[in-house]
């Protein structure tokens, strides 16, 4: 299993899960229709192939299959120390509110398909950003959701589920950011750079600090997009400074930009 996380672009909620990587499944749809009159779409006797018009574009989607269990989450919450005073009649102190449900662990998933947010008078699901490791931060919206329940408590409580979500790729940032252009397939959405050897008098250092829940602040996607201006850099600065996994940083990493020379094949 490894960890990943879905970040809203809107609000800076983060939420993580785990996920199996051996199910994840990509797909990508060029950008073509049938050919057709107003009459409906040409065809032939003679024809081997439909006629196809390209439109431009096309859409990639992403399939994961990630898990929520209530026992790994209870796991990894804080406990309180043994040994705290307690006065007479005051109710007992338990640790930090442990999952009874998995479902609550998965709303805020849920949460993501939904049309809440309003663009020209029109609801829009959230505009999300995955990341996993260092080879995937991927700006999408969720077009789908579905679950599936194991372990059950004797009050019919499920303790764990598999949720699949299916992620369409969006070529913009942030609402209202202009387009970039992104690559056809994911695989290729952040290029992998070795030997990168980048100019060290003009290169711009970040000191990065983790949050309570492992994240770098400030987040390194916004640092290069920021200085670069191109987001699809991310890969290559993170292979520049030997950062194996965006979402484990040391306190006090240094974050070397270097000269965007460096960073673009000739």
């Amino acid at each position: 299993m490894e960890r990943i996380a879905f970040l809203v672009e809107r609000t800076g909620e983060q939420l993580f899960c785990l996920l199996n990587p051996e199910n994840v499944v990509v797909r990508r749809s060029a950008g073509v229709v049938a050919h057709g009159a107003t009459t409906g779409i040409i065809t032939g006797m003679t024809m081997t192939d439909d006629p196809l018009i390209a439109t431009g574009g096309g859409s990639t989607e992403i399939d994961l299959d990630l898990l929520f269990d209530t026992e790994i989450d209870n796991e990894l919450r804080p406990r309180l120390p043994a040994a705290i005073e307690q006065q007479e009649g005051e109710p007992s102190l338990v640790a930090p509110a442990e999952q009874s449900d998995v479902r609550d662990m998965t709303r805020p998933i849920w949460n993501l398909a939904e049309n809440g947010e309003t663009t020209d008078g029109f609801g829009a699901p959230p505009l999300v950003r995955m990341i996993w490791g260092r080879a995937w931060n991927i700006p999408g919206v969720v077009m789908a959701v579905s679950e599936k329940f194991e372990r059950f408590a004797a009050d019919g409580r499920p303790q764990r589920s598999w949720l699949r979500l299916r992620l369409k790729r969006v070529d913009y940032d942030d609402a209202g950011a202009s387009p970039a252009r992104l690559p056809a397939t994911s695989q290729f959405e952040l290029p992998h750079v070795d030997g990168l050897s980048g100019t060290e008098d003009r290169a711009v250092r970040v000191t990065l600090s983790p949050d309570e829940n492992g994240l770098p602040t400030p987040r390194i996607d916004e640092i290069v997009a920021d200085y670069y201006g191109d987001t699809s850099l991310v890969h290559a600065v993170l292979s520049y400074n030997n950062i194996a996994d965006p979402l484990d940083i040391a306190e006090g990493t240094i974050l070397v930009l270097p000269d965007p020379a460096s960073l673009v094949e000739p």
